[in-house]
């Protein structure tokens, strides 16, 4: 007789398993379980704690879905199981700035066109102690944990300085800046600068002899032919300036006009309002306003806009955005030429060029310290740096360290030059009346002479030259 073994033909038991997933940036867990079968054990929240804890799953763990998970089962379906928390990046430092750092100097126009040059608002006074700047610090962020308990850092604000400028002070918690001394308030260079004002109460001539001043300059009465102001800040000529050399940091504004001549010479670093121009140079880094231009050679770095009479006539007109006026050129043939050049701006290429000629010549005296460091500082390593020589490498170090910072503000100069130059060749010359024929327009690398008058146009470079649509002002 023959036994019969009944167990051979019983399944075993088939547990339920649980298989976690990570995601690749760790911030996300997800679990799923298997099923058991022929009575095999399932898996309750304290086992699947255990597993999560092997698995390295520990922190952001969702506790209520692990238990009903626990509790009551669903298998072979992914559950997020845990999730982790990103760094909270920190907030860049800011400036919150108590003084107009946009003073525009603006005369009034009046009814008929013709422009106040009293009513200008010049200084902006400020008082020992007043608060010029305040800098909210920036701050540290907060970093965030993953799935597995490990820290991801956050990326801290920047911070930046405060514009520290002559006569200036820092609190002590260095986040406030106030003015040292009482003064007139002027921006160079991105610091603020609190500056007295040099006041003549009659004309610079014989009797006061060239001005030269770091702050700024008031003249009530004339510029005598062949006289020189020089000033960091900002310069207002109450009377008329002749054949003068002008250098202003800052604004000038002549209330009287300019006879350039042959040899008179304005060159200023913010914006010129003028009543008239009659020839010499004229070199301006902001806007220019005048009521009008005959004979000269300007160059501005923004837009020249002629009001009141608003006459263009002779010489060589250059600005960076814009030339608006009423009349351009000259309705006689015989005239003197006059050229209006719009969207190039030679001081900005010129200037392109210098930075990066210093700019290469910085980075080959990084690379040249960088190979001398290098040897020096295996030698100290091994012991064999003499004291001389230690100190030379503490030198040379240091003075890396300022090569690099200076090459990185290069760069940013750099950046900056080349997006102005990356908007060359546009901008418009705006005609409120007539454009005469024979004026020689340049747009950005395009020229055009008019061969008949045009009114009330505005030209501008389009990919097929310079063209023209019919002025719409504001």
């Amino acid at each position: 007789m023959t036994n019969i073994n009944t167990t051979d033909n019983i399944p075993l038991p088939v547990n339920a398993e649980a298989f976690v997933t990570i995601a690749p940036n760790g911030l996300e867990a997800s679990i799923r379980i298997t099923p058991p079968a022929n009575n095999g054990s399932t898996l309750k929240y304290e086992m699947l704690k255990i597993f999560l804890a092997k698995n390295r799953v520990i922190f952001g763990i969702d506790e209520g879905t692990l238990r009903r998970l626990g509790d009551n089962p669903i298998y072979n379906t992914d559950f997020v199981i845990a999730r982790g928390v990103l760094p909270e990046n920190g907030v860049d430092a800011r400036l919150i700035y108590h003084i107009d750092t946009d003073r525009q100097l603006r005369p009034k126009e009046k009814e008929d066109g013709s422009v106040d040059f009293k009513d200008l608002g010049t200084i902006q006074e400020i008082k020992q102690g007043q608060l010029l700047c305040e800098k909210i610090a920036a701050t540290p962020g907060i970093p965030g944990t993953d799935v597995r308990g490990a820290s991801l850092p956050a990326v801290a604000g920047k911070d930046i300085s405060l514009p520290e400028g002559q006569n200036t002070v820092l609190s002590g918690d260095k986040l406030q800046l106030h003015a040292a001394v009482d003064g007139h308030v002027t921006i160079l260079g991105n610091k603020i600068n609190i500056l007295n004002t040099f006041t003549v109460n009659g004309n610079v001539s014989i009797e006061t002899g060239n001005i030269d001043f770091s702050g700024n300059v008031v003249v009530r009465g004339d510029v005598a032919h062949g006289f020189a102001i020089k000033a960091d800040g900002d310069i207002t000529i109450e009377g008329v300036a002749e054949a003068a050399h002008i250098t202003a940091g800052g604004t000038l504004v002549i209330r009287g006009g300019f006879l350039g001549g042959e040899d008179g010479v304005l060159d200023i670093s913010g914006n010129a309002f003028c009543r008239f121009i009659e020839g010499g140079t004229v070199n301006v880094k902001g806007d220019l306003e005048t009521t009008y231009i005959m004979n000269a050679t300007i160059k501005c770095g923004g837009a020249a806009k002629l009001t009141g009479k608003g006459l263009i006539r002779g010489g060589h007109i250059s600005a960076r955005t814009s030339v608006t006026a009423n009349f351009i050129g000259s309705p006689k043939a015989s005239s003197a030429s006059t050229v209006i050049e719009i969207g190039n701006d030679h001081s900005v290429k010129e200037q392109f060029e210098k930075v990066s000629r210093e700019a290469e010549t910085t980075a080959k005296n990084i690379a040249g310290l960088e190979a001398m460091i290098v040897p020096m500082e295996k030698a100290k390593a091994s012991g064999y740096l003499t004291l001389d020589k230690s100190k030379q490498l503490e030198q040379a170090k240091t003075v890396l360290e300022t090569l690099k910072e200076t090459l990185e503000a290069m760069k940013e100069t750099l950046e900056t030059l080349e997006t102005q130059i990356s908007n060359f060749g546009r901008g418009t010359i705006n005609i409120r009346k007539t454009a005469y024929a024979g004026l020689k327009i340049i747009i950005g690398e395009e020229t055009l002479i008019l061969q008949t008058e045009y009114d009330r146009v505005s030209f501008y470079n389009s990919p097929d030259g310079i063209t023209f649509v019919p002025l719409i002002e504001n």
